[in-house]
């Protein structure tokens, strides 16, 4: 596959910008990863150096090369163990959520502490059996420990690949088992640093794939609340519509039952609507319609329910309310309307209701089909006695 400058320098870009998006998650998975793995690692190292320094003190004569070679293992090993329990317990301090500086450079820290300690290590092993096991070790145990970003993965492996260079060249060992370790060590550094960068990729992609999904999870969350409210609500005056208000009503009713209380609803038609329309045209219509819903639901109570029923005709439920409370309260919402003229390019457009008030109490036991039939017969009334009037 063909890649040009400019795609790489795009591509890079990318994923910079993904690991910027990913690092505070990185450092809370490496906080995790030392509190389980750290301990676990010190208790093998501090095991190893007990039991190797035991074995120096019954199997190995005191003041030789080998003694102090042996010594010298052991106090790795140690400083290793001590290094991965003080991991452990600054990691355990650290908050779970947000991100301290500390948080950020343990793991880098650790890195670095664990690297120089097995090149230190693998230069004394030079003393004694030539092996660069530990320094191969500590860089794929890195590598999968650890998630590390890959420009930091880089600069560790490589210095660190220069200092184990430079040492083992100070080693007793012979040319030729020096360029055998350094070809070792060197395959072990690019497999460490490979690893790293690949895991570290992975993680991204699939916290950003995460991130994505969830954020299509959210904006379908929103277009289903969204559908869901416009189902229940009339689109021009963002009231409930009719099928919400039968419904709630209903409820109320059966509650209103159980509770012995009363309830009344308000069916309301706006006065000579269609002259509206004719004479100013339906955009003035709807905005005739629109100024109706905003003071109808600001003069009622917050436990009031204010819906469009269809065409000017609006509905107001009234829980807990007697027929006479209703009748008040319409009156209060006639008067609002007749004082309050819709405006529209400029110019005032009177408005008045006439409205309809039907109640009941528990003991009648009524539904909403009998009840909105008793108010639409006082609308009727009401428009019979001359409109702008409650009944």
């Amino acid at each position: 596959m063909h890649f040009s400058l400019h795609e790489v320098r795009v591509l890079l870009a990318q994923w910079r910008t993904d690991d910027a998006l990913v690092e505070s998650e990185a450092d809370l998975a490496n906080l995790s990863r030392i509190r389980w793995f750290a301990p676990i690692g010190a208790f093998f190292g501090l095991l190893t150096a007990l039991v190797f320094g035991v074995s120096i003190v019954v199997n190995m004569a005191s003041d030789t090369a080998a003694w102090r070679w042996g010594w010298g293992s052991v106090l790795m090993q140690s400083a290793m163990g001590l290094a991965l329990l003080g991991a452990a317990w600054l990691a355990k301090q650290q908050p779970r959520t947000g991100r301290t500086k500390t948080m950020r450079y343990l793991p880098i820290g650790l890195a670095c502490f664990c690297m120089a300690d097995a090149i230190v290590f693998v230069y004394l092993e030079q003393w004694g059996s030539d092996s660069v096991t530990p320094y191969i070790y500590v860089c794929l145990l890195l590598a999968v420990s650890l998630l590390l970003k890959p420009s930091t993965v880089v600069w560790i492996y490589c210095t660190g690949f220069v200092v184990f260079n430079w040492v083992l060249g100070q080693s007793p060992s012979s040319p030729h088992q020096i360029l055998t370790n350094r070809l070792d060590a060197l395959t072990a550094c690019a497999m460490g640093m490979g690893v790293s960068i690949y895991l570290w990729r992975r993680y991204v992609a699939f916290y950003v794939q995460q991130e994505a999904l969830q954020q299509a999870n959210a904006e379908l969350q929103d277009k289903q609340r969204e559908l869901q409210r416009l189902t229940r609500t009339d689109g021009l005056t963002n009231l409930f519509n009719r099928k919400t208000f039968v419904e709630l009503t209903q409820q109320e009713l059966q509650r209103a039952q159980r509770q012995n209380s009363s309830t009344a609803i308000l069916v309301m038609d706006l006065d000579y609507f269609k002259k509206v329309n004719d004479t100013w045209g339906h955009p003035a219509g709807d905005a005739v319609l629109k100024h109706a819903a905003t003071l109808a639901s600001s003069a009622v109570r917050s436990t009031d329910l204010v819906a469009r029923l269809g065409g000017e005709e609006f509905i107001v439920l009234l829980p807990s309310t007697s027929i006479d409370a209703a009748r008040r309260l319409a009156e209060k919402i006639r008067a609002k309307i007749e004082a309050h003229p819709a405006q529209w390019s400029g110019q005032r457009i009177p408005v008045t209701v006439s409205i309809g008030s039907a109640g009941c109490t528990a003991a009648e036991k009524l539904d909403f089909d009998a009840l909105y039939y008793n108010a639409d017969k006082a609308l009727y009334l009401a428009k019979q006695r001359g409109r702008n009037r409650v009944i």
